[in-house]
């Protein structure tokens, strides 16, 4: 077995997800990086976005993608503009080969510019 376990991938044929219900819903997020949590002898589990959301897939349908810097509800800052965000969402963009990342302002506004992982910095939370 190759390893692919907390490997990051990208579906490039939905045809090899193995549960119909999502293989039929699939094209509204078929743009995301999943992260494999596990691995089978034909098949893996990959989850979304770091939630409970589970995807059966084949081995066989899988691209493998470099890990997203950020995860959502991450807290981020705007290099640039000294501001401070949080991670709602990342897309992998297919053409660019690299990761934007769309962010929410500390009142939860969405912001209308993506960002890229350079313009980025992780916030350490207080423990």
């Amino acid at each position: 077995m190759t390893d692919y376990l907390n490997k990051w991938f990208w579906i490039k044929d939905r045809s090899g997800i193995l549960d119909p219900v999502a293989r039929d819903q699939w094209f509204i997020r078929g743009w995301e990086a999943l992260q494999c949590i596990e691995e089978k002898e034909d098949s893996v589990v990959l989850c979304y976005r770091n939630s409970s959301r589970i995807l059966p897939t084949l081995k066989s349908v899988l691209e493998e993608r470099p890990a997203p810097s950020f995860l959502p509800n991450e807290k981020v800052r705007v290099i640039k503009k000294d501001l401070y965000a949080v991670v709602k969402q990342y897309l992998w963009h297919y053409n660019d080969q690299y990761y934007y990342y769309m962010l929410a302002d500390e009142n939860g506004k969405m912001l209308k510019k993506r960002y890229m992982t350079d313009e980025l910095e992780k916030v350490e939370s207080a423990k």
